[in-house]
């Protein structure tokens, strides 16, 4: 009986360390409101990753080699990058992939839809829309997430 009680304690800590890796914090409202105003930046372009939809699926992103964060349904991130060619994909086993040439100063907008509800079966397509689609959308159904840093810790406890 020790034992079961034990094992089972041990995979409750498992479980929480776990979850709490893959949280991608929501960035505070004043921020939200900043990048809803959808600016480019100064010797950047500007790409924003969303998901409209309220789906359940579990996707990390990156863009260009860089972490950028664990996407939620109805969540977008804002991505400053180098102008030139810009490549979005997936982590682990999922081949969700798009590449693009961005420009100095320009703002794209990249929607996403994940299907799979574990990192390990998920499946990410990933679309390039027009402005007259993205910036609605993310204004209609969206929250933005904070981009991941270098000194930012992995786990949240």
């Amino acid at each position: 009986m020790r034992n079961v009680e034990s094992t089972i304690a041990a995979l409750a800590v498992a479980v929480t360390l776990i979850a709490a890796c893959a949280s991608t914090p929501e960035a505070p409202l004043s921020k939200d409101a900043d990048a809803k105003r959808f600016e480019s930046a100064t010797n950047a372009a500007i790409v924003y990753i969303y998901r409209p939809y309220a789906d359940r699926g579990v996707s990390t992103l990156w863009v260009n080699g860089r972490l950028v964060g664990e996407s939620l349904g109805r969540t977008f991130f804002r991505v400053p990058v180098r102008s030139g060619r810009t490549i979005i994909n997936a982590s682990g086993n999922d081949a969700g992939r798009i590449a693009f040439d961005a420009k100095l100063d320009g703002v794209y907008y990249v929607e996403t839809q994940v299907s799979g509800e574990l990192q390990s079966e998920s499946n990410t397509v990933f679309r390039l829309v027009d402005p007259q689609l993205g910036m609605p959308a993310i204004e209609t159904c969206c929250r933005l997430l904070e981009n991941w840093r270098p000194s930012q810790d992995r786990l949240n406890f």
